[in-house]
């Protein structure tokens, strides 16, 4: 009867034991040994379900979470650069792992980026791993999602390096595959292309390999995937559009609702994005020349060009909504940029002016009442240094009785330059002297 009572009692008591097993396991240690090409070789306490990337982990230590780098001490810019040394040459495409004598390569890439479990073991008490240095590599460039320098290992295809790579990017150019193959000289090279459109699968590639291949994945130009424009500002629906080879400004406004309440159209703005991109060498030249150095045309052309925006279609935003498109309606380009300002019914007058500031618009008023609304001129203003700056094109203008003011314009009061009057008198004793010598030796040479 006792023995009846006991049995269920140790069953139970069996089956904790056993529930409790693994959790006693795992916290059973084992000695592995990282060497090679690590930052910090050494013997590791591990567990029983610990793998060789764990061991391998452990062997590069814990760095500084530090986002400022001139924060860093010394010891921890040590630290960084150690780590980006040994994350750039590690060869881990080829971890021995040596075991009771018998050693095995596997191949750690392959596990972290594809997920192959069978090139990261279980590690065992006692096991040796050793990690090479990247001697031979291959680079893969272009539009692949992991572009970058690869550790050859002998038997290597095509397909492999792609693979590691995550593969290609939506705009890749499959049918035209760059290989250029150095020759020994290292100076000389063959240029080797590949169509693999009609690949199923990039494991089924098998164009072989050879140290030092550089791999160029270029970009189908003609593919309208990723084309895009941005709207931004007071539109209903402001953010990021795709674009077809035939799409127009209008179709984008529609797209993106249209101005909301407070949107101003008629100063809005459509930038050409591959255009405003464009680096113009005479440009830059004039940049870096004094005005003395530059003909009275550069020194306008320079002006100009920094006043005003780069790429700005010469169009009236306004003018493409208000027709449905019927005007003002170019086709779009990839990269192009539409913002649409807050409606601003204010005159901005600033410089030599008592008040600087904005002023509220009235229509039909001219400069000078937008001059006298801040307080009138100061004692150090420029006679004839009153300019009008054109909101929409950033044109400086010179004010007259008929030029209308639009909102947004901004009236400018130049500031009269320090002169010393003595100095003025002396240059213009000087040139009057100059003309009377001219004068007198032109009549004595006609009297003889």
């Amino acid at each position: 009867m006792k023995i009846k009572l006991l049995l269920p009692l140790f069953l139970l008591l069996g089956v904790s034991l056993t529930a409790q097993l693994p959790q006693a396991t795992a916290m059973i240690p084992i000695s592995v040994s990282v060497t090679g090409f690590v930052p910090h070789p050494g013997t590791y306490q591990l567990t029983v379900f610990s793998r060789l990337s764990d061991a391998v982990k452990a062997s590069r230590g814990e760095l500084p979470q530090i986002s400022d780098p001139l924060t860093m001490s010394p010891l921890q810019q040590k630290a960084v650069e150690e780590d980006s040394l040994y994350a750039s040459f590690q060869g881990l495409r080829q971890v021995r792992l040596t075991r009771q004598s018998k050693s095995q390569v596997y191949d750690l890439l392959r596990f972290m980026r594809l997920g192959e479990l069978e090139q990261n073991p279980l590690l065992k008490d006692g096991d040796l791993i050793w990690v090479p240095t990247l001697e031979q590599s291959v680079s893969v460039m272009g539009s692949v999602y992991l572009p970058g320098e690869y550790q050859f290992v002998p038997g290597d295809k095509l397909g492999d390096l792609l693979r590691l790579c995550q593969g290609f990017t939506p705009e890749a150019n499959l049918k035209r595959i760059l290989i250029y193959r150095y020759q020994p000289n290292g100076v000389d090279f063959d240029i080797l292309s590949q169509d693999i459109s009609a690949v199923a699968s990039l494991s089924d590639m098998g164009f072989a390999l050879m140290p030092r291949d550089r791999i160029i994945v270029g970009q189908d130009s003609e593919a309208r995937r990723g084309w895009k424009v941005q709207v931004e500002g007071a539109v209903k629906t402001p953010g990021e559009f795709l674009i077809g080879d035939k799409s127009t400004l209008w179709d984008i406004l529609q797209l993106c609702g249209g101005p909301s309440s407070g949107g101003d159209l008629g100063n809005a703005v459509l930038i050409n994005g591959p255009f405003s991109a464009r680096i113009f060498p005479d440009l830059e030249r004039l940049k870096a020349f004094s005005m003395s150095q530059m003909s009275p045309v550069e020194y306008s052309y320079l002006r100009s060009s920094l006043r005003q925006l780069k790429g700005k279609y010469s169009i009236s935003l306004q003018e493409c909504w208000d027709s449905k498109g019927l005007s003002s309606n170019p086709i779009l380009q990839n990269g192009d940029y539409i913002f649409v300002p807050q409606r601003l019914d204010m005159i901005a007058v600033s410089g030599q002016v008592l008040n600087p500031g904005l002023v509220p618009w009235v229509e039909g008023k001219d400069w000078k009442y937008y001059v006298e609304a801040c307080g009138g001129y100061t004692n150090n203003r420029r006679l004839g240094g009153v300019r009008i700056i054109r909101d929409h094109s950033g044109n400086w203008v010179k004010p007259s009785k008929k030029l209308a003011l639009r909102p947004g314009d901004m009236v400018f009061v130049a500031e009269s330059t320090d002169r010393d009057i003595w100095a003025d008198i002396k240059d213009v004793a000087l040139l009057a002297s100059q003309i009377v010598t001219i004068f007198l030796s032109i009549r004595a040479i006609t009297s003889n």
